[in-house]
């Protein structure tokens, strides 16, 4: 991480303030009467206030997953939305499967060069405009993703009504 905020021009105080916050970090598992220490290497601090905005920073390029591809016709003429992102979250969004394969395959090199982890299991692919019965499968490298109608997406319901 230090490396990538260093490119960003991060000031090298700022910089060293926050390596010096993890450096010599250890942290203590317990398993019943088991115990281990771990020194963690990567990754930003639990619960620690500046964590989201550091992994932001770091994240801060992950918009080149999405060049050159058009996201989600909004209601504002001529913008589309590709991705979003909510702390540790990322949604990709397309009107056509091959768009939406095309980030998924960057989004997993970008992944694998940053040393990020998807979480395949807890990914889904919710179609809006199902090809019926032939939905194509989406992947995240050798992984394919589970497919989610959309009115079986648990956001799609709220107060009984669909919206």
């Amino acid at each position: 991480m230090a490396q990538h905020l260093q490119r960003t021009r991060m000031p090298t105080s700022l910089l060293s303030n926050i390596q010096d916050m993890y450096a010599d970090d250890e942290y203590v598992l317990k398993d019943g009467d088991k115990t281990a220490r771990v020194h963690p290497s990567r990754d930003v601090k639990q619960g620690c206030p500046l964590s989201p905005l550091l992994f932001s920073l770091y994240v801060n390029d992950v918009n080149e997953t999405a060049e050159g591809v058009q996201g989600v016709v909004t209601g504002m003429p001529g913008f589309c939305v590709t991705h979003m992102l909510y702390a540790g979250d990322m949604t990709l969004t397309a009107n056509d499967h091959n768009a939406l394969q095309k980030m998924l395959d960057r989004l997993h090199v970008y992944a694998q060069r940053k040393h990020l982890f998807t979480k395949t299991a807890k990914s889904e692919v919710v179609h809006f405009n199902p090809f019926g019965p032939d939905v194509p499968v989406l992947r995240i490298g050798e992984v394919p993703l589970v497919h989610v109608p959309w009115h079986d997406f648990p956001q799609a319901h709220e107060h009984g009504q669909v919206f």
